[in-house]
């Protein structure tokens, strides 16, 4: 079973630890993984002068960056056209692989997926 975190899992700006809350939550082995498209999203989310992005969320995802780092989250690359293509594709590849995402379309279309509630504490749905 793979744990893939997309781009809007807002655990940095939440300062939520999310690799400790998924390891409560989940009772069975598990990989923690990001695709290379959520790192290149993050970076031009940082970096990027002609977006009009927030203080916050660059912030946010200068230490999402950092934190991928620190907890050597495995980097993917999974094919797909755009990031939402290449995290259902790669969440469709086994039944048991579950998206970190606040994207409402993408936990629509999965149905089963980890997202932060309203008391920032994290859910896995059905």
């Amino acid at each position: 079973m793979r744990i893939i975190l997309d781009t809007n899992f807002y655990c940095a700006k939440n300062k939520l630890d999310y690799v400790e809350e998924i390891e409560k939550m989940l009772n069975e082995k598990y990989e923690l993984v990001v695709p290379i498209q959520v790192i290149n999203e993050l970076k031009k989310l940082k970096d990027d002068k002609l977006k009009k992005v927030s203080g916050k969320d660059k912030q946010a995802s200068d230490l999402a960056l950092q934190l991928l780092e620190a907890n050597k989250i495995k980097t993917i690359k999974p094919k797909g056209k755009g990031v939402d293509n290449a995290i259902i594709k790669l969440a469709n590849e086994n039944k048991k692989n579950i998206v970190c995402t606040l994207d409402k379309e993408m936990r629509h279309t999965l149905g089963r997926v980890i997202l932060i509630n309203k008391g920032k504490k994290l859910m896995l749905t059905k």
